[in-house]
């Protein structure tokens, strides 16, 4: 399916009945990173995958700046009409979300992010150095604005009211203590650790988040 957002057609599946489920995908990625998890999502959710501008089967290019990409996410809901829904974002699509969540505090009912950072102190410097840096000077511009506008302030993180479940790996390039520094800061916030995983492993086609979500967004 697709729909006008703020000048592009954005591209997203729906799938299965229920309450609405909105899944979002991180930078340099789409939405085939859930395809394990829809079709089981959908046996209790109306799962809705999408894929941000510039990324998968959507038009444009990807976002110079982190809020337009919020904009576009906040059209989106209200267009195909999922106020209110619950909300997985993984990695900046999590991000996205939580801004949102900040800016807007109806738009989701529940909020679960995973690996996501939300200042400098919170990456790994082997990440910087390596892959992030590396993708930097190639002007690749997920990296660019992850790099340069991964930010949110400790009063945006109190402005997010809604159930927040912050997962991140224990061997992710995401530090463990930061995620649970600003999982405190959120008021209803809630941390988890995945045991042994990595940054990707255990949410980019996988099922490790399965019944966590399941649990969760009941």
């Amino acid at each position: 399916m697709r729909v006008k957002v703020n000048g592009n057609e954005l591209y997203y599946s729906k799938l299965g009945k229920g309450a609405p489920l909105l899944l979002l995908h991180g930078h340099h990625l789409d939405g085939g990173m859930f395809d394990q998890i829809v079709a089981p999502l959908s046996l209790y959710y109306t799962v809705y995958v999408l894929d941000m501008r510039g990324h998968g089967l959507s038009q444009g290019e990807a976002a110079e700046h982190y809020q337009t990409e919020v904009e576009d996410l906040s059209a989106f809901i209200n267009q195909v009409n999922i106020r209110g829904c619950y909300c997985f974002g993984f990695d900046a699509g999590g991000l996205v979300a939580m801004m949102l969540a900040s800016q807007d505090q109806t738009v989701f009912q529940k909020l679960m992010v995973a690996g996501v950072f939300v200042n400098g102190n919170g990456i790994r410097s082997y990440h910087y150095l390596t892959e992030g840096f590396l993708r930097f000077l190639r002007m690749n511009r997920d990296s660019k604005v992850e790099l340069s506008e991964s930010f949110m302030s400790v009063d945006s993180l109190k402005a997010i009211k809604i159930p927040t479940y912050c997962v991140v790996g224990e061997k992710d390039w995401v530090k463990v203590e930061h995620v649970r520094w600003y999982s405190q800061i959120i008021p209803q916030g809630q941390l988890l650790v995945m045991p042994r995983q990595k940054h990707d492993s255990y949410a980019v086609k996988s099922f490790k988040l399965l019944n966590l979500m399941e649990d969760f967004f009941k």
